[in-house]
């Protein structure tokens, strides 16, 4: 970041706050015009479609608005545009001052959201393009305005798509296209160019069958019928495709989170192995670990023998680019050649910075374009939970690898974090790792699977990615910071992690054949004088 931007930047921040205490004092001044008991501000969040609670104000803390019986809904909107509402318990008498006084929290709360796009604009993970027919541009700008609501970003709109080509074939960053159509003609005009950015596209056209067809035809693969469109449905298709070009890296290319279903549980010494070995078996291939859990890391301990790095995620994210070079003074680590790493938070404070929305897309945004370089990025996630955070890198890497014990305790936990990814579509990129499963507490493999549910192929699993106890080589592992990959090749958990990472398929080692010879060969061999 220039140093231009940086106080653009800052002021904009200040700004940003001003606002946010100019709302407050003119909501505190609408309250005590009115003589209310107490009154509340929701918030209306575009991403997300819902309201969210900003703050009460109340003669008595305890008897706020959501407390009372009846509650009053006062919508703050601008014509099509809404911020929020203030909720009150009793009904109030109109009158010029306050609705003087309203117009001017709007008139603040449409600055709020002008100075919030300009603050975090940069940071959107994806652009939109809308190319419509003629004819529906009414439509066509409807649409448009209602896509800037939700996603916080410009809509480009056109009705030809001819000269964005250039802009559009470059997929370094994700370009969400909607076709807006009577018919197949506009989209059939250009079909052969259409074909290169297929998985980009979305078309909302008439509820007929041929065209349906035609489009599914080409590649494109979602089809909204104009009559049953409403915002929401393209909402969620919209945040699906922006997934799925997400997780389309290289070929060959791979995410993984590693998480333990608690604390303690070896998440952190797992995944900082999988990415040594990883990187030491494929040499020309680069690797990147990212500590991403939400307590202290200690991974800086072991990976650049540093006890308070100056520099962490935090930072690193907030330089907002992707580089090497600008990168190494900011955060990121080179552990070797082919190796390098971020490591985590040293301060439990900063916690709440990791679940902030404009952390995590800045985050995500690092993590696509990193995934050009690196062509294995390993994110430890620390224990499991379906924290925003969490949840979205759930969903963006290509596989994750839960950590548990056979306990009864840990799969208790377990059974509740696994009915929830079910729930949410992702069971399918779930492995589970069983560490220490030779522990006295230890169950057996079928009243896991009983108590889970699970079919026999994830029954394989607990049985196929085990790990001993090896509590000697761990022990001294973690009382000098080392890592027992490089240390401890030839330990029980070092052996078994390299055969999970070849069971799977991240790389072979060619097994070295030994000439069998029988007793006598060596009497009947030849002198080769």
């Amino acid at each position: 970041m220039q140093l231009s931007e940086y106080q653009e930047k800052l002021k904009l921040s200040y700004e940003n706050n001003f606002i946010n205490e100019s709302i407050y004092e003119l909501v505190e001044l609408f309250y005590d015009l009115t003589n209310l008991n107490t009154i509340s501000y929701y918030k209306y969040e575009y991403e997300y479609n819902d309201y969210f609670h900003k703050f009460d104000i109340s003669s008595n803390s305890s008897n706020n608005a959501t407390n009372s019986k009846r509650n009053f809904k006062i919508i703050l909107k601008d014509k099509k545009t809404i911020y929020g509402y203030l909720l009150i318990n009793q009904r109030i008498k109109s009158s010029p001052v306050l609705k003087k006084l309203l117009n001017k929290i709007k008139k603040y709360l449409k600055k709020e959201k002008d100075v919030q796009k300009k603050l975090f604009g940069n940071e959107i993970p994806f652009n939109i393009y809308l190319f419509h027919d003629e004819d529906l541009e009414l439509l066509a700008q409807n649409l448009k305005s209602g896509l800037e609501g939700l996603f916080n970003v410009d809509v480009t709109r056109d009705i030809s798509i001819e000269k964005y080509f250039d802009i559009l074939r470059v997929k370094d960053t994700k370009h969400i296209i909607i076709f807006l159509v009577n018919d197949e003609k506009m989209i059939s005009k250009i079909e052969e160019k259409i074909k290169v950015l297929n998985e980009l596209i979305i078309v909302i056209g008439p509820n007929s069958h041929h065209t349906s067809m035609y489009c599914g035809k080409i590649g494109i693969e979602d089809y909204i019928s104009i009559n049953e469109f409403r915002a929401e449905n393209l909402k969620s298709i919209i945040l699906n495709k922006k997934n799925t070009l997400f997780n389309k890296n290289k070929s060959g290319n791979k995410i993984i989170a590693v998480g333990g279903i608690s604390g303690g549980i070896g998440s952190t010494t797992i995944s900082m192995n999988i990415a040594d070995l990883i990187s030491n078996n494929l040499p020309d291939k680069n690797v990147l670990y990212i500590d991403l859990s939400t307590t202290k890391a200690v991974s800086n301990l072991f990976l650049e023998n540093n006890p308070l790095p100056q520099k962490s995620i935090i930072d690193l994210i907030n330089s907002n680019e992707f580089n090497i070079e600008n990168n190494l003074e900011n955060g990121l680590i080179k552990k070797r050649e082919n190796f390098y790493c971020i490591t985590g938070i040293q301060k439990h404070i900063d916690k709440e910075f990791l679940e902030k929305d404009v952390f995590i897309e800045k985050l995500l945004d690092y993590i696509s374009s990193s995934s050009n370089y690196f062509n294995f990025i390993i994110i430890d996630t620390g224990a499991a939970n379906a924290s925003n955070l969490k949840s979205t890198i759930y969903d963006i890497v290509n596989e994750f690898w839960l950590i548990t014990e056979m306990t009864l305790p840990h799969i208790s936990k377990l059974k509740t974090f696994y009915s929830l990814m079910k729930r949410a579509g992702l069971k399918d990129k779930i492995s589970f790792i069983v560490n220490r499963y030779d522990s006295k507490n230890a169950i057996s493999v079928t009243d896991v699977t009983s108590i889970l549910n699970i079919n026999s192929e994830d029954k394989i699993q607990f049985e196929s990615f085990k790990i001993p106890n090896d509590y000697n080589v761990l022990g001294k592992c973690w009382n000098y910071c080392e890592l027992a990959s490089k240390n401890y090749p030839d330990s029980l958990f070092i052996r078994k992690l390299d055969s999970i990472l070849q069971e799977k398929n991240f790389y072979k080692k060619e097994q070295k054949k030994e000439s069998k010879k029988s007793l006598f060969s060596s009497f009947f061999s030849k002198d080769k004088n």
